[in-house]
């Protein structure tokens, strides 16, 4: 059974203490940015309204999902502005219900809404970190650079399509996969800490943006 030795335990708790995503979201009735304490706070900021059942609510927790998302990109506001500009009042009902339930195959249910900005495997797995961070992790563009390196790990077995990762059966299969180790990780690494299966992705995220890319695919590989 694999296990972290020493050095990729603290590589990657050293890692998880490191990431420092800005924590923000934006305030669409009162036009202004909030900065959050923490990531817990961002994440219960934006669940409460993604699951609030409001319409109105889930259109700004949607928006927030791509205002973080994209915060360090040049088209932020353009992304965002797209999807309010062309969400429909039906999709906003039927999106506001869907996210009040569990659901089995998560990805495709988020899919066949057809939202606007969220077609693709990144930006819906980042709607699911936020309803469930403790199951849920996101699927960033940036971590199929570890499709490049060895040992052989989940990201060698999704497609990619130029700068995007699509909705494929086999992709979703795989993000189920990687969601299962990052959760296994945190409980059996950090067991009694306030560490969930997103911060071991965004752990790993933090060593591949140093370009760390051997050590994150060694510390998954065995996890």
């Amino acid at each position: 059974m694999p296990l972290l030795n020493q050095q990729q335990r603290e590589s990657l708790e050293d890692a998880i203490k490191e990431y420092n995503y800005p924590k923000v979201t934006y305030d669409f009735r009162n036009k202004k940015e909030i900065v959050h304490s923490s990531m817990r706070q961002l994440e219960a900021s934006i669940r409460v309204n993604l699951t609030s059942g409001d319409p109105i609510r889930v259109k700004d927790g949607l928006s927030n999902v791509l205002y973080w998302g994209h915060y360090r990109a040049g088209y932020r506001w353009d992304r965002v502005r797209d999807f309010r500009k062309k969400i429909t009042q039906q999709k906003l009902d039927h999106v506001a219900r869907t996210l009040q339930n569990i659901f089995e195959t998560p990805i495709w249910t988020i899919k066949n809404i057809e939202l606007p900005q969220f077609s693709n495997i990144s930006f819906i797995s980042k709607i699911l970190m936020f309803l469930d961070p403790q199951k849920y992790v996101t699927l960033d563009r940036k971590l199929m650079k570890l499709a490049n390196v060895e040992p052989i790990t989940i990201f060698h077995s999704i497609k990619t399509y130029r700068t995007y990762i699509p909705c494929t059966r086999e992709n979703e299969q795989q993000y189920q996969n990687w969601c299962g180790l990052c959760k296994n990780a945190s409980i059996k690494y950090f067991q009694g800490q306030e560490v969930f299966a997103v911060d071991i992705e965004r752990g790993i995220f933090c060593i591949v943006e140093k370009g760390q890319y051997n050590v994150a695919a060694q510390i998954i590989a065995n996890i």
